[in-house]
């Protein structure tokens, strides 16, 4: 067995798969015992991230820690979608993954 095989072994027991894949890194339980409002919030901050929305915040907060940490995430995502830009297929579908995941 060589070192790089000894190495992605060692990395498939580091990371398990699924185990907190939600938003807020949680678990499923842990995604169904939140309330819906709770939820959606963990979702527009994912969706914040992922599309980077931060760079365009007034909340010097969010620019400083390259993430959404102001008390309205909806505001992040409202100035985003006031640029008009072009958004790949690919940001669409995890952005629309993110969406289904609000409703679990």
């Amino acid at each position: 067995m060589s070192q790089k095989d000894i190495g992605h072994q060692a990395m498939a027991r580091r990371r398990p798969t699924g185990t907190r894949s939600f938003p807020g890194r949680l678990t499923l339980e842990q995604w169904l015992a939140r309330p819906l409002r709770a939820r959606t919030d963990l979702v527009r901050r994912a969706q914040c991230d992922l599309l980077g929305s931060f760079r365009f915040c007034a909340d010097k907060r969010c620019l400083r820690e390259r993430t959404c940490c102001g008390d309205d995430p909806e505001a992040c995502l409202q100035r985003l979608w006031g640029l008009q830009k072009v958004k790949p297929k690919t940001l669409r579908d995890e952005w629309s993954r993110l969406e289904r995941l609000k409703w679990l």
